[in-house]
C-alpha cells in the first residue's frame, strides 16, 4: 500500500492520462476560465470557493505570513481573508491580464515559486489527503475491500469522485454486490459504442475478478448519469478497472503502473 503522497501522485498520474498529460502538479494554474478568478494547485483548489485560500493560509502557518507575503507583490495575507466574489476579483486585479482570462506572467512566476515551497507541497497533501483522499478510501473500504492492499481501485474510485461526485447521485446509490460480479451488460455497452474496447476488456476480466469488480461499478455509477456522457464514464473506469482500454478513439496502457 503506497503513502498518500505517493497514492495521490499516482491517481492524478493516471487520471491526466485520459487527457494526454500527466496530471495536474504542485505548481499547476489556471486563469479565470471558469470564473473562479484563479485555480491552484494539485486539485486545482480555486478563489471562488475559497479552497485557494484554506491552501494559501495553510502553506503560511507553516511557513509564517512575513514569507509568504515576501513571494508577492500584493498582500497574499490579504487575499487569503477574501470570500466569494471579493476574492474572484483580488485575482483579476492582481493575478490576471487586465480585461483577459490568462495569468499575468509576472504573476504567474510568483505563484509557481509560492507553490513550489515545501510547505506548499505539504499541505497540498495535506488537504488532498483529508478531502478527496479520504472520501476515496472510503468508497474502496465500502466497495472494494478484497483489494484494499492494491493501488488499483484508489485510482479508479479517485477518478471517479473527482469526474462525477462518487457513488451516488440524488437519492440513487450503486449498491455493493458481494460474490461475482455481472459484467455482461458492461461488456455489451462497450461493444456496442466501441467494439474494439468491448473485445479487449471481454479478454481481461475472465482471469481478472478485481478487474471484473470495477468495471461492473464502472458501468453501474454511469447509468445513473445523464445518458450523453455515459459512454465517456464507463470507457474511462473502465480502462482502469482493466488497466486498457480506448477512450475517445485512443488506446490507453495503464498495467504499468496500476496492479
Amino acid at each position: 500500500m503506497l503513502d498518500d503522497k505517493s497514492l495521490l501522485e499516482l491517481c492524478l498520474r493516471v487520471s491526466g492520462g485520459f487527457e494526454n498529460a500527466a496530471g495536474a502538479t504542485y505548481t499547476s494554474l489556471t486563469g479565470n476560465f471558469d470564473g473562479q478568478g484563479l485555480s491552484a494547485g494539485i486539485l486545482q483548489w480555486n478563489a471562488g470557493q475559497g479552497t485557494l485560500q484554506q491552501l494559501v493560509t495553510s502553506i503560511a502557518d507553516t511557513m509564517g505570513w512575513p514569507k509568504a507575503n515576501s513571494f508577492f507583490s500584493s498582500s497574499i495575507q490579504a487575499f487569503a481573508a477574501l470570500k466569494g466574489q471579493d476574492a474572484v476579483q483580488w485575482c483579476l486585479d492582481h493575478y490576471i491580464v487586465s480585461g483577459g482570462k490568462d495569468i499575468d506572467p509576472a504573476a504567474k512566476v510568483r505563484w509557481i515559486n509560492f507553490l513550489s515551497q515545501p510547505e506548499s507541497i505539504e499541505a497540498q497533501v495535506d488537504m488532498a489527503s483529508r478531502g478527496i483522499l479520504a472520501h476515496t478510501k472510503r468508497e474502496v473500504a465500502t466497495y472494494a475491500s478484497d483489494y484494499e492492499e492494491n493501488n488499483r481501485p484508489y485510482v479508479f474510485f479517485f477518478d471517479l469522485i473527482t469526474q462525477e461526485g462518487g457513488m451516488s447521485v440524488g437519492k440513487h446509490t450503486v449498491p455493493v454486490i458481494t460474490g461475482t460480479p455481472d459484467v455482461n451488460d458492461a461488456l455489451a455497452f462497450a461493444n456496442a459504442n466501441d467494439p474494439k474496447c468491448g473485445a479487449l476488456w471481454q479478454g481481461v476480466v475472465g482471469g481478472d475478478e478485481e478487474a471484473a469488480l470495477l468495471l461492473h461499478y464502472a458501468y453501474a455509477r454511469a447509468m445513473l448519469a445523464n445518458p450523453a456522457y455515459q459512454w465517456d464514464a464507463v470507457s474511462r473506469r473502465g480502462t482502469i478497472a482493466c488497466r486498457q482500454g480506448f477512450v475517445h478513439a485512443a488506446k490507453i496502457d495503464f498495467t504499468s503502473v496500476l496492479d
